[in-house]
């Protein structure tokens, strides 16, 4: 792990340490449709992720997410592409509409997004700094959501379906 994103680690830890708000984790499944020209040799990605939200008012969270997805190549010209691994670090807030922690809300994400490969034998990696706009709507121990992950040319946009563990 390189430096930046050390710091970046500590200061989500940090945040985790020092919340004595009401706060919650979710563990959710996520589907992600690469987008641009990336899109024409990959094909859908899937993954999981864990989030931790806590108040900073009344309808105003900050999030912390950390998660894994994959995306198969496609075949073409005989040739089938190897697959690619991201593992998004991002912090962020979320604005709820009506009440705090119930309905529609939106969302932004902004950190790093780690992407892997392999070719032959040869690893490939890159870190992209991405930002993710979302909006969502949150039952009593559901939460659903579409975000739109910018980052460069490995954008991807993401459906979320998790369930949110009692908080203290």
């Amino acid at each position: 792990m390189n430096t930046k994103s050390t710091r970046v680690l500590l200061v989500v830890c940090a945040l985790f340490a020092f919340t004595a708000a009401k706060a919650q984790f979710s563990a959710g499944l996520n589907l992600a449709f690469p987008t641009g020209s990336w899109s024409n040799g990959y094909s859908t990605g899937f993954g999981l992720d864990g989030r931790y939200e806590a108040s900073i008012q009344k309808q105003l969270n900050w999030t912390a997410s950390l998660g894994y997805t994959s995306f198969s190549g496609k075949t073409i010209s005989g040739f089938t592409l190897t697959s690619i691994h991201v593992i998004p670090l991002t912090g962020g807030i979320k604005y709820y509409f009506q009440e705090s922690n119930k309905g529609f809300y939106g969302a932004a994400d902004i950190g790093l997004y780690f992407y892997s490969a392999s070719f032959g034998g040869a690893t490939s990696s890159t870190t992209r700094f991405g930002f993710a706009p979302g909006i969502g709507y949150r039952l009593e121990k559901l939460d659903f959501s579409f975000r739109y992950n910018s980052a460069g040319d490995l954008s991807y946009a993401g459906l979320r379906a998790a369930y949110i563990f009692p908080g203290k």
